[in-house]
Formats: C-alpha cells, sequence, structure tokens
C-alpha cells in the first residue's frame, strides 16, 4: 500500500509531490475537455490549470494517501452548454483518468528507457507518480456515482434510473471499503491488482510498494 512509503521522510515528500501532479492532470483533464467541448464553466472558476490549490479535495487526497484510491475536487460543468449532452459529458468524465493513463505511460516509458542511467530520488518518484496515475485511472473508471465511469451508465440506462442509481452511489463506495476493511479484498482485486498489473507491464519491473 502506498502509506508504506510514509516511512522515510523524502519518500513522503515525493509521494505529496505525486499526488499534487496527478490530481491536478486529471482535474485540469477534465476542465480543458469541457472547454474545448463548448462549456466555459471551469474556465470561469479557475479550473482550467495545473494548480494544485485549484483541484485538491482534502478527503480525497487523504483517501489516495492513506487506502490507495481518491479523487480531487470535481470540475463544475454546465451541460447545456454543450452541443450533444449526454455524450459531451461523458467524453468530460473520461478526459480524466485518459490523461491518468497518458501521464503514467510517459512516466513508465522513461523507467524502462533510462531507468539505468537515473538517480535513486528520481526513480522513486517516477515508480510513484506511475502507480498513483494508474490507480486514479482504474479507480474513476468504475461504473459508480460520482466517479468518471458512472456517466457511462448515463449513455445506456433511463434518466430517471440513472438519478436513483446517482443517489445510491456515495453509500455503495462506503460499504466497498467497509467490507475491505474487514477483509473482504474487493478494492484490491478491482484496483490494486490491476494498478499492479498495468505498472509491471508498462515499467518492466514489479512496484516496490
Amino acid at each position: 500500500m502506498l502509506w508504506q512509503l510514509l516511512a522515510s521522510p523524502i519518500e513522503f515528500l515525493g509521494l505529496i509531490v505525486a499526488l499534487l501532479i496527478s490530481i491536478s492532470w486529471h482535474e485540469a483533464a477534465h476542465a480543458l475537455a469541457a472547454d474545448r467541448l463548448g462549456d466555459d464553466t471551469p474556465r470561469l472558476a479557475g479550473r482550467l490549470t495545473l494548480n494544485p490549490l485549484a483541484h485538491l479535495d482534502p478527503i480525497g487526497s487523504l483517501f489516495l494517501l492513506f487506502f490507495g484510491f481518491g479523487w480531487g475536487k470535481p470540475v463544475p460543468i454546465n451541460s447545456s452548454h454543450f452541443k450533444h449532452p449526454p455524450l459531451d459529458e461523458f467524453k468530460v468524465a473520461v478526459a480524466g483518468p485518459i490523461s491518468n493513463i497518458i501521464l503514467a505511460i510517459v512516466f513508465g516509458l522513461s523507467l524502462r528507457l533510462f531507468g539505468n542511467a537515473i538517480s535513486t530520488g528520481i526513480l522513486e518518484l517516477l515508480s510513484v507518480l506511475v502507480f498513483i496515475n494508474l490507480i486514479l485511472a482504474i479507480f474513476n473508471f468504475l461504473p459508480i456515482p460520482p466517479l468518471d465511469g458512472s456517466k457511462l451508465l448515463r449513455l445506456v440506462v433511463p434518466f430517471d434510473h440513472y438519478l436513483a442509481i446517482e443517489q445510491l452511489g456515495l453509500p455503495i463506495l462506503l460499504g466497498l471499503l467497509a467490507l475491505s476493511a474487514i477483509g473482504v479484498p474487493i478494492f484490491s482485486a478491482v484496483v490494486s491488482q490491476p494498478t499492479t498489473f498495468l505498472f509491471q507491464l508498462i515499467t518492466g519491473i514489479p512496484p516496490a510498494f
């Protein structure tokens, strides 16, 4: 788990830097996608930026730090500005996790190609960046409101059914977390294990945490 990195002040600092970069990148991708699709709400809200102060959600960041999954502050959008809602909402939603996958691939290939030529500190930082970006992508792709993957449900189920599911999203997430806390490895199966597999696939090395 990522909390194991807290044993070292240097590793803790690297983890904080990785969190700031990854969450800001994710949320800025949402904002940019909305802006390109005709909604200037994120721009007016100051979210079209990589400044971490604009994007961090305190609870979501703590969850990612200690439990291995989390989220940023939701980017406000106004779907009435889109030409093709809810399709454009879906595009905005998946822009976040897709951007994390791109970032993970860039950093991961850097590890694979240049790992022997860079310092230990940079090596560890790149490893954490790959891992966190993969976690953010996989976790947010889950089709559970309010996560990004839930926008796929908006495309395939009647709107009133989606609203009912949306009301249950947070209780479902908390229930899954409670089951994981008592030993039912749900998040391990759907988030941690795929993250580990993809990390090794991209970097060519097993994660050290």
